[in-house]
């Protein structure tokens, strides 16, 4: 990866999670991996985000429904493609029918 597009990921991270945060995310849930740093790095550089990290997608995605839960806003979180993301569809399901808002970011390689 150039020097450009490594700049140009962290600018388009910036934008996106200041969104999340303009919209009222607080917390965001990271499941660590190479194809989702430039979401991390940003999300650890944000002063008003709190990170939680967990080493497992299933077990985040259900950590990420709790917060959602108990603070009734919405939570982000970030994994990687692939599977990770797939590991996060039981969270995702029982989102849906509490209406608890879960924001999925999610990246892959280019």
């Amino acid at each position: 990866m150039s020097q450009h597009q490594a700049a140009l990921n962290r600018v388009w991270t910036q934008v996106l999670l200041e969104e999340c945060y303009r919209q009222g995310v607080r917390h965001v849930c990271i499941a660590p991996g190479s194809r989702s740093t430039p979401l991390t790095l940003e999300a650890v550089e944000h002063s008003g985000l709190t990170i939680h990290t967990h080493f497992d997608e299933r077990g985040l995605g259900f950590f990420a429904l709790g917060l959602a839960k108990s603070t009734q806003s919405p939570v982000a979180v970030i994994v990687t493609s692939g599977t990770a993301v797939a590991n996060l569809l039981p969270a995702v399901a029982e989102s849906k029918l509490t209406k608890e808002p879960l924001i999925l970011l999610t990246s892959d390689r280019l």
